[in-house]
């Protein structure tokens, strides 16, 4: 195509080119390429274009004909500890979603992952696709991933990685109107962190906002997406969650109209809606006509969004990414490094001398994970899949399997008949109990959800249809989840919806009001064959015995759902209690997208094995592990808890005030953070920790004091001693995992950077290295400490703080009963009710204090106290508008002021009743 336009030259810079488009657009034009789907130019030459394509583990092609490389879950995938592995899993995805947009031009390159939030309790619907609990891990394994997607070369990127969900995004429950009310340490140390790395270090270009609401302001309009992204740390484009820019205004109903909210969403650097193109275009017209908005402000949106097409090569004839071939997908490259992949991320929790199973023996594989390779809802296509009992089957030959699962027959109250399949999918309650159409396997996946498949026509009994021909759980609304309720021998099926299930006047299954016991939905269970009984029976005739449980990803937690227990679903803990009595030689799989409490197991089970839903490679490198062709290595990525009752609320994000994660939790859990066994044995010296200018020199040698070649996963962490403020237990600030031959030794040089020792400090509101003894600690697992040294490191003595200069409210070092909330008008955090502590504080020659305040509703006082010590009660009167602050002053106490020490650090207080809120206050 001749270059008509200049935009069009590749011989200028891409700032020149996005500059001479904006120039030629329309303000009709441009307001249609302000929403995820960019309308086409036709004038200029510019087709259509789709922001977004998933690329959680690979790229998800949601086409079964069009098949890619589906790597293992991303909390399977940091597990590996294996930089370089995800580097290249990275570079594998980048390649397959050029193939996929050159065969589908309009889109395929601006990729929606991978997903850094935090996983800082294990509940989390969404666990499977996160990185872990810490920050220093998620960033690392993030940053490489983004690197091999973006395959940087010059100012073209092969791809560009959106880093999900920009912040504190951790629960599903109400996760579209929640606040996540988050301190500013642990805002700016822990998440914020997560997602730094990969923006400075790695190859994330864009960033997707979240759901719910940070402190009080939601996540699409947050200011910090300009100040922090863009200004700090150089990101280049940003993009709402779907849908989330129209709810701004029919959910957090923050915004008065559209309009308002594309304003605030520029203004703060927000540059793509995923949303109705229609809405996004009306809301652009609408702000533009009514002031809120010039076309500046939207030039300035569409110059990022714009920038990112120009260097994805879209409007040059020839770029490094334009040669590409059908080849660069799903090929045997790609398949090795799956293969790989699988492998490290499996992780050894027990191993009382079972492992591996050498011989040549019989085997016999139970439970319901056995024999599936099931999908989570960020998983593309395979080509190809192996279950456990594949690759069980293949390496030992001799191998039987069994699900486990009761068969069923369900009786009607009603008809008296059994519930049965017609040959039109058709379920009626006119069958007898010998008939086969009345034969149905119950699936129990705990916290009450239940599926049931006709075992005549091999489908599942969905609401949808109330007719038993659903072929898969698989949907976004896996309508097949039945929830049985017990009542005496009867029961009631609520389904997914709420609803309940009963026969009509025919026969035949139908829904019906949810309330009163009536006979028409009534049913009773009768088990024709009990699935743990047979399971055993086939343990009981095998040499070894591996039992398969863990979760489906599709059902109990996922997007929108969280969990309510960490423990196993009742039958998988049945089952195993039974299968190990029948065969002590019993290994346990947990195939799992979240840690699970076995404590129980952990106690009698000979071996555990933990391994995420793995992707087609799954059986093969399951085998490879329990025939000893591989010595496992994986690591835990989060905390495995004895009891949820060890965890704060899901809806609480303050892990330093409430002593959440490895960081700070000080009970004894069930595997820590960074645990994981080997089949070889490691042993740690010559140990040495220097500070080297702006940098920590780490070495240490490593011998395998086994025969078995293994790797090794080494972990460095840190804390410092006697800190000023609270600060982590222990803290991840390197690792490396290296193969290490049977009899061999390893050396290990790390240079940490001294900026990894920073702490957020609140009174100055910036990082700071505090100067100090540091003791820095290497071991197999954040629990598992082989060497340590305490070293002095130079940095800044902390000052305190100077009550004169002014505190911010929301600055504080310690709250009671407080709640964080955001002023629109002042667009500023305030705090509401409760207590106030700041730390390290000194009170100078002050003698008054002025707030600035208000009460909701009546009359309050707020004590001011000062080392323990109660200075004066300040008066706050109720405010006619409930947004609005005054400042309220008041004198402290003569006498209180003569018997203490003015320049002597001390902590500062604030005590106010519910009502009355503060914005900040100075002493004078």
């Amino acid at each position: 195509m001749e270059n008509k336009y200049r935009f069009r030259d590749s011989s200028l810079s891409f700032d020149e080119r996005v500059k001479d488009l904006l120039s030629r657009l329309t303000i009709k034009e441009k307001a249609g390429l302000m929403s995820s789907h960019m309308a086409a130019v036709p004038r200029l030459d510019i087709g259509e274009w789709y922001v977004g394509a998933e690329v959680a583990r690979g790229y998800v092609s949601r086409n079964p004909d069009e098949p890619t490389t589906v790597f293992p879950q991303p909390i399977g995938l940091s597990g590996t500890f294996d930089t370089e592995l995800m580097e290249k899993a990275g570079l594998a995805a980048g390649k397959e979603a050029r193939v996929l947009n050159k065969r589908h031009p309009s889109g395929h390159l601006m990729l929606w992952g991978p997903t850094v939030d935090l996983c800082r309790n294990p509940l989390w619907g969404r666990n499977e696709e996160g990185y872990g609990e810490d920050p220093f891990l998620t960033g690392e394994m993030s940053a490489a991933y983004t690197k091999g997607l973006a395959n940087r070369h010059g100012e073209y990127l092969q791809a560009i990685p959106t880093l999900k969900h920009f912040c504190a995004n951790n629960t599903e429950n109400e996760r579209g109107t929640a606040s996540s009310d988050v301190d500013m340490r642990t805002l700016n140390e822990y998440y914020y962190a997560a997602f730094e790395r990969p923006i400075t270090c790695g190859g994330a270009y864009s960033v997707m906002v979240a759901y719910n609401e940070l402190s009080g302001v939601p996540a699409v309009i947050n200011p910090d997406i300009q100040k922090v992204l863009k200004d700090r740390w150089g990101l280049g484009f940003v993009v709402t969650d779907g849908g989330d820019f129209s709810q701004n205004v029919t959910f957090h109903k923050y915004s008065e109209s559209h309009a308002e909210t594309i304003a605030l969403a520029i203004k703060n650097g927000t540059d793509v809606m995923t949303d109705c193109e229609d809405v996004v275009e009306a809301a652009v017209f609408e702000a533009l006509n009514s002031g809120l908005v010039s076309e500046k402000d939207i030039d300035k949106a569409l110059y990022n969004s714009l920038l990112a097409r120009f260097r994805l090569g879209e409007f040059d004839e020839k770029h490094p990414f334009s040669d590409v071939c059908e080849m660069m997908i799903d090929n045997e490259e790609h398949k090795c490094l799956n293969r790989r992949a699988a492998l490290e991320q499996m992780v050894l929790l027990r191993n009382s001398d079972i492992l591996p199973i050498y011989d040549e023996c019989s085997v016999a594989v139970v439970g319901m994970n056995g024999n599936c390779n099931l999908m989570d809802w960020y998983t593309g296509y395979s080509s190809y899949n192996t279950t456990i009992f594949d690759g069980i089957k293949e390496r030992y030959g001799k191998a039987e399997y069994d699900n486990a699962c009761d068969h069923i027959v369900i009786k009607s109250k009603l008809t008296g008949k059994y519930l049965g399949v017609a040959d039109d999918d058709t379920v009626s309650a006119i069958y007898e109990k010998d008939d086969p159409r009345a034969h149905f396997e119950k699936a129990e996946y705990g916290h009450d959800e239940t599926t049931y498949r006709s075992l005549y026509n091999n489908k599942y009994i969905t609401e949808n249809t109330c007719k038993c021909d659903s072929e898969s759980t698989y949907r976004w609304y896996s309508q097949e989840i039945m929830k049985p309720q017990k009542h005496g021998d009867e029961v009631l099926y609520r389904t997914y919806f709420g609803k309940a299930l009963g026969i009509d006047e025919k026969g035949r299954l139908t829904l019906v009001k949810q309330y009163g016991l009536t006979d028409d939905k009534l049913f009773c269970e009768e088990v024709i064959s009990d699935g743990i009984k047979r399971a055993t029976e086939l343990a009981q005739k095998a040499d070894a015995v591996i039992v398969c449980i863990g979760n489906d990803p599709m059902i109990v937690a996922r997007e929108m759902y969280d969990r309510k227990t960490l423990s196993l679903p009742a039958h998988d803990s049945a089952l195993s209690k039974a299968v190990y009595s029948a065969n002590n030689k019993c290994v346990m799989a947990v195939v799992s997208s979240y840690p699970f409490s076995i404590c129980e197991e952990q106690e009698y089970m000979p071996a555990i094995i933990y391994t995420t839903h793995a992707g087609p490679e799954l059986g093969n490198a399951f085998a490879d592990v329990i025939s000893g062709r591989y010595s496992p290595a994986g690591r835990l990525a989060q905390t495995w808890y004895k009891s949820e009752y060890e965890l704060a609320p899901i809806e609480c994000y303050n892990i330093i005030e409430n002593d959440m994660t490895y960081l700070y939790y000080r009970g004894k859990p069930l595997y820590p953070f960074g645990y994981g066994l080997s089949y070889a044995r490691f042993e740690y010296s010559d140990f040495d920790v220097k500070e080297n200018g702006d940098v920590i020199s780490v070495s240490l040698d490593v011998t395998n004091a086994s025969e078995t070649d293994s790797d090794e996963v080494v972990q460095i962490y840190f804390r410092m001693e006697n800190p000023s403020v609270k600060r982590p237990l222990r803290q991840l600030v390197a690792f490396a995992r290296e193969h290490i031959e049977g009899g061999s030794k390893r050396h290990f040089e790390f240079d940490i950077k001294k900026s990894e020792l920073r702490f957020y400090d609140v009174s100055r509101e910036r990082f700071a290295v505090e100067q100090g003894r540091y003791t820095f600690m290497a071991g197999a697992s954040s629990e598992d400490i082989r060497l340590t040294k305490t070293i002095d490191v130079s940095g800044e003595i902390i000052p305190p703080r100077e009550l004169c200069k002014g505190i911010k409210a929301k600055n504080y070092d310690g709250k009671y009963g407080t709640k964080m909330k955001y002023s629109k008008k002042l667009e500023q955090h305030y705090m509401l009710g409760g207590g106030l502590i700041y730390n390290n504080c000194v009170l100078g020659d002050a003698d008054s204090i002025e707030i600035v305040c208000g009460s909701r509703v009546n009359t309050g006082k707020i004590t001011v106290r000062y080392g323990g010590k109660t200075l004066c009660e300040a008066e706050v009167k109720p405010t006619v508008d409930v947004t609005k602050f005054e400042t309220v002053t008041a004198q402290f106490d003569k006498a209180v002021l003569a018997g203490i020490d003015r320049e002597k650090p001390a902590v500062f207080e604030l005590w106010m009743p519910e009502q009355i809120y503060i914005l900040g206050f100075r002493t004078y």
